[in-house]
């Protein structure tokens, strides 16, 4: 016979609506745990948007039935639900557990684009907008999916650390999370628009939670563990967004060095035009493109990684081993079972150029920490022709340890990256 659930008296779906006015630009802020009796299930919080686009003055832009050669076609970015979010604070009774950069979107993206399989994307992730796309940037059938006139919603998964791993909140918290959107540019991407601006409106947002309800003796129990160990600790994975500008007429970018705390498990970077990263409604901000580079490494605690200069060449299909670096970052090499779907090709020249680093030796595996190492954390970049004019942003994904704890009194004390 299996064994008998008898801890958990109920589990429920709850919607939370905002605590502050609803205001279009935001920010919205809502309070996911009310000092209540019950245990938030971090790992299954979302957040729904209702949208739609339209011209600046709120009529409808009508797209043609069939889009022939330069006829007007537009629609939101791709992984939308993610994407609208510009930055997030999250607050736990009282505490700033987690802030990040102005990049929230490319958080995001990253990890969906990287980590999940085209099945997952094109079915599950569809539900935040996310569309595998063939080639980014370019009217492809990804982009079309997206597209369409009227009131569009979609739901996404709160992605920051603490909602990233499995343990449940302890009851009598406050947890409060504060969303900033990004804008209309960046938001809308359209081919044939001419002179035609576009805004992105939200219409409605509210948060969805899943909450445990415990027997007492549970809830008890739990108490006098937290008050015997004098901590209950949530382990984590944190990632964590930089980005620093590259001048346009630059044949290399010297040492910009993004992290003076603890050393990655592992890091991402890609390459991204600044029309783009700053938003535009002919570009995609998630257009990631070679730009003629022929080295990349990253310096950390005395260490160049990878150990020698790449040299590649993309012009002449010079490029695999670091394609293979990516994939072997992500644990994709010597399976059957898991794969991003992005090709050698898509790598190539499909808006899918980005580099992967291991720089532990347990960067694939969660469960697992690994000694702190106090560095700092640099990238080179080299190029084989100039950087284009209004220069390109280079965006860079690190993965940290990270231990949030609470006390008796529910005071949050955070270990992770800076």
């Amino acid at each position: 016979m299996p064994g008998t659930q008898s801890c958990v008296q109920n589990t429920r779906w709850s919607t939370v609506n905002l605590k502050n006015a609803f205001q279009p630009s935001g920010p919205w802020e809502f309070v996911l745990a009310n000092n209540s009796r019950s245990y938030l299930n971090l790992q299954r919080c979302k957040l729904i948007f209702t949208f739609d686009i339209t011209d600046t003055a709120g009529k409808v832009v009508n797209i043609p039935a069939r889009t022939i050669g330069n006829e007007l076609i537009y629609g939101p970015i791709n992984n939308i639900a993610h994407s609208i979010i510009k930055t997030m604070n999250v607050h736990l009774n009282s505490k700033l557990v987690y802030h990040n950069s102005d990049n929230y979107a490319y958080k995001a993206y990253f990890e969906n684009v990287l980590m999940y399989s085209k099945d997952i994307k094109d079915s599950t992730l569809s539900a935040a907008g996310f569309f595998h796309e063939e080639d980014v940037g370019q009217l492809c059938e990804g982009f079309t999916k997206r597209c369409g006139v009227g009131e569009t919603q979609v739901a996404a998964d709160i992605s920051v650390d603490l909602m990233n791993q499995s343990r449940v909140l302890l009851n009598g918290s406050n947890l409060k999370l504060t969303v900033y959107p990004n804008s209309s540019e960046f938001l809308i991407q359209a081919f044939g628009h001419g002179n035609t601006k576009f805004k992105f409106n939200i219409k409605d947002v509210y948060a969805l939670i899943n909450e445990y309800d415990l027997t007492d003796g549970m809830s008890n129990a739990l108490e006098a563990a937290v008050l015997e160990h004098k901590f209950l600790q949530y382990p984590m994975i944190c990632p964590s967004i930089r980005s620093f500008y590259i001048d346009p007429n630059r044949y290399d970018a010297p040492a910009n060095t993004i992290f003076t705390t603890k050393m990655p498990r592992r890091l991402f970077l890609g390459l991204v035009s600044s029309e783009a990263y700053n938003g535009s409604f002919g570009t995609s901000p998630f257009c990631f493109k070679p730009y003629g580079i022929t080295n990349i490494h990253v310096d950390a605690c005395g260490m160049s990684f990878p150990g020698r200069p790449m040299n590649m060449d993309f012009a002449n299909n010079k490029f695999i081993e670091s394609y293979v670096m990516l994939q072997e970052s992500l644990g994709h090499i010597r399976n059957n079972h898991s794969c991003n779907s992005i090709s050698r090709e898509m790598f190539a020249s499909k808006g899918y150029t980005i580099f992967g680093f291991e720089l532990s030796a347990v960067a694939k595996d969660s469960s697992l920490f690994d000694l702190n190492k106090i560095t700092n954390v640099s990238i080179r970049l080299n190029f084989s022709e100039l950087v284009p004019a209004g220069g390109l942003y280079c965006v860079v994904y690190a993965e940290f340890d990270g231990i949030l704890s609470l006390d008796p009194f529910r005071n949050a004390i955070v270990d992770q990256s800076g």
